[in-house]
């Protein structure tokens, strides 16, 4: 479609469109990124989220290859509406966090459900210029005699490039257990401070309920205050 802005042009394949499985709302606008839903041209295009100098928004992008995490992957016309990159349709090429100089397919989402292996729908940066979206955190691990969690207090487990190793929400199944995910990086936000994900807070703490809580369990009790069970191994301080 050269010559014309990505995303505005008459679907001219005929190729279906994809219809991801999705358990969120689909957005409104020219195609949904999610879902892969509505006015692409699917043979050669995907649906993905690009800036175009105001806003974050919906569009048809050139659709390059199948990349998917924890693939790295290459970003073209970053902050520009002609943005594209090589992951596969549902997937997006972001930088963990900005300023990166290695980028990842990250799976996009709208809600918890959208992602598989029970992992939250977190916020990242589209890139310097770009508002959040929605994709997927990297895989957790369970903890336990069989799990395969890293150490949130003792900080080992994880290699680069997530190395960081942070505790998440427990096993909601049969299980209970606490677990831990791999990220790329953490924030410096302090116990009590607000949070929207564990990757916000400082290393041995861990968010809930939108604070940072410091992480504890029985060989690591808490300073002040009770240690909260958050799944079998870990906890955090209440205070």
């Amino acid at each position: 479609m050269a010559g014309s802005d990505v995303g505005e042009s008459d679907v001219g394949g005929s190729c279906s469109e994809p219809n991801l499985p999705c358990a969120g709302v689909p957005t409104t606008g020219i195609c949904d990124p999610v879902c892969q839903l509505r006015g692409c041209d699917w043979c050669t295009e995907k649906c993905s989220y690009v800036f175009d100098g105001t806003n974050t928004r919906p569009a048809c992008v050139s659709h390059k290859g199948q990349a998917a995490f924890p693939d790295s992957c290459v970003l073209s016309s970053s902050d520009l509406s002609q943005q594209s990159d090589d992951c596969a349709p549902g997937n997006i090429c972001l930088p963990p966090t900005v300023g990166d100089s290695i980028q990842y397919c990250f799976q996009l989402c709208s809600i918890d459900a959208d992602c598989l292996g029970g992992v939250a729908c977190g916020q990242r940066k589209l890139s310097s210029l770009g508002d959040l979206i929605g994709v997927c955190d990297p895989p957790y691990d369970p903890c336990g005699i069989d799990g395969t969690c890293c150490d949130p207090l003792g900080l080992s487990g994880c290699s680069a490039p997530r190395g960081v190793c942070l505790l998440v929400s427990p096993d909601q199944g049969g299980s209970q257990h606490s677990r831990t995910v791999c990220e790329f990086d953490h924030g410096g936000q302090k116990p009590t401070e607000t949070c929207s994900s564990s990757r916000d807070c400082l290393p041995k703490t861990t968010c809930v309920n939108n604070i940072c809580r410091q992480v504890c369990n029985t060989a690591n009790p808490c300073p002040s205050g009770d240690c909260t069970q958050w799944g079998t191994e870990y906890g955090y301080c209440s205070n």
